[in-house]
This record gives structure tokens, C-alpha cells and sequence, in this order.
């Protein structure tokens, strides 16, 4: 695809953010090591994006599909980049469409301009805060990605989490919770969700500090808020995660515009 072809993206920056989706369009930081519990798709906007794991080469891509709670460096020569975490435990992996799945496959054209469209759409949506029934798969894919089937006893207890990620739950009150003994809980809770329950309250936990990031309150304030004991091990927590100190993530998003996706209907905030 040619670049005068290419959707024209506008400076603003903005984030669409949902219990099961959060669609990024904003400043990246420096390459240094991620690790998000969420199947993460990454779009260049201009120029190409670079991707590299572990122990691997920089790759140049212009979309990149990152597995779950797989560490990674992401790098551009664009000031900004889209960003599109999709919480696991919500989609049927084998039923996504080829383009979602992490392969290291090219990227499918339409699918990337619709990406970079969507994008523009949500930066109109951001200057005016009208969001009302905005539905993101939708925006973005064109089509509503297939649901995963939990286990009923292991969704009550994601969407424990997931409603009140900071709560200090263990895995015995809810392997209590699930009605399943402590050791059946952790192997049926692994094998439905796809990672240990030890990492998917971690990540969960991480992930609801974007809930704050334009707020103008201590790094302490949104600690405690978020479940963290104090602010020395937030900063620690998510740095592994999101490769950056918390304070360079709120600096960075002192122009965002966040707009808040609630399960019944889309808010701005």
C-alpha cells in the first residue's frame, strides 16, 4: 500500500478503553520490554513499526499481533502508534480472523487501512465526546470476534476480577467461591483462561491503572486505588508490564483523550 493511499491520522491522541478491549492511539516511550496479559495488535500509522523478542532481531512490520503475556520490544520513527489490547479469556482463539492470529505472516492490507481509519474516527469522537453506542469490534474489524466459552464457575470469578481488579481476592476464597477444591481451581482456571490465576489477577490489576491516566493526583493516590501497597511497588509492577515507569505513562498522557467503554453503554471521561 502506497503511502498517499494511507489514511491521514491527526495529532490528537486517544484511547477507547473497555472491560474486554482497549483501542490505544498515542506516544509508545522507549523500546524497552513489555509483557501484557492480552493478545495485543499493533498498527504503524505511517511508517513502518519494528517488533522484536527475546533474544531476536528487530523486525519491521506494519502490523504486528503479539500473543498474550508474550515479552517483547515494539519501536517507530512515527510519534505515535496504535496499540489494540484484547483480553483473552473474551475471544474463541481459533475463530479469529487470520489477521488477528499471531503469525508471522503479512499483514492484511484492508484490515490495517480499516485499523488507521478507526483510529481517525475515534480522534473526531475524542475532540467532541459524543461516543454514545460506539461498538469497537465493530469500528475496528467490521465484525463482532468470536466469544471463548468459559467454564461458568471460572467466569464468575474472571468477572470478579475484572469488575474489581483492585480487591485483594486469593485463589483459595475463590476456588472456595467456584466450589472447587484449591488444586482443581488452578488446573481448570489455567486450562479455560489460558494463564495461571497468579498472572491474570496481576495483569488485570495492571491493566485498570489506564482507568487513570489523565487524572492530575499522586502516583500514590492511583496506587493505592488500583490494589498496589504502596507507590514503590506499583512503579516496580508496571514497569514489567508496560516497559515504563508510571510516572513517564501519566506524563505521556497529559493529551489524551480517554473515552470509558462500560459494558451497557460508552461513556466519555
Amino acid at each position: 500500500m502506497g503511502a498517499d493511499s494511507r489514511t491521514r491520522i491527526g495529532r490528537e491522541r486517544v484511547m477507547l478503553m473497555g472491560t474486554d478491549r482497549v483501542f490505544y492511539l498515542g506516544l509508545l516511550g522507549a523500546p524497552s520490554l513489555r509483557n501484557f496479559g492480552s493478545l495485543t495488535v499493533y498498527a504503524s500509522l505511517q511508517r513502518p513499526l519494528r517488533i522484536a523478542l527475546p533474544g531476536g532481531d528487530w523486525v519491521e512490520r506494519d502490523m504486528a499481533v503479539v500473543p498474550p503475556f508474550q515479552p517483547h520490544r515494539i519501536a517507530t520513527d512515527d510519534q505515535m502508534i496504535g496499540a489494540i489490547m484484547i483480553e483473552p479469556e473474551s475471544i474463541d482463539f481459533g475463530r479469529l480472523p487470520a489477521a488477528l492470529q499471531p503469525t508471522d505472516g503479512g499483514p492484511d492490507a484492508a484490515m490495517l487501512e480499516r485499523i488507521r481509519a478507526a483510529y481517525a474516527y475515534l480522534q473526531r469522537i475524542g475532540m467532541s465526546a459524543s461516543v454514545e453506542g460506539l461498538d469497537g469490534d465493530q469500528l475496528f474489524w467490521g465484525e463482532a470476534l468470536p466469544r471463548r466459552h468459559l467454564d461458568p464457575r471460572v467466569e464468575m470469578i474472571v468477572e470478579r476480577i475484572a469488575q474489581a481488579p483492585n480487591a485483594q481476592y486469593t485463589a483459595e476464597e475463590c476456588a472456595a467461591a467456584a466450589g472447587l477444591s484449591f488444586s482443581r481451581f488452578l488446573h481448570v482456571f489455567k486450562d479455560d483462561v489460558g494463564a495461571t490465576f497468579r498472572k491474570f489477577r496481576a495483569w488485570k490489576r495492571a491493566r485498570s491503572m489506564l482507568y487513570h491516566v489523565t487524572r492530575r493526583t499522586t502516583l500514590l493516590d492511583v496506587a493505592l486505588e488500583v490494589g498496589y501497597p504502596d507507590s514503590t511497588h506499583f512503579s516496580h509492577s508496571i514497569r514489567q508490564v508496560y516497559g515504563l515507569p508510571p510516572r513517564e505513562i501519566f506524563a505521556g498522557s497529559r493529551r489524551l483523550s480517554l473515552l470509558v467503554q462500560e459494558r451497557s453503554r460508552v461513556r466519555a471521561a
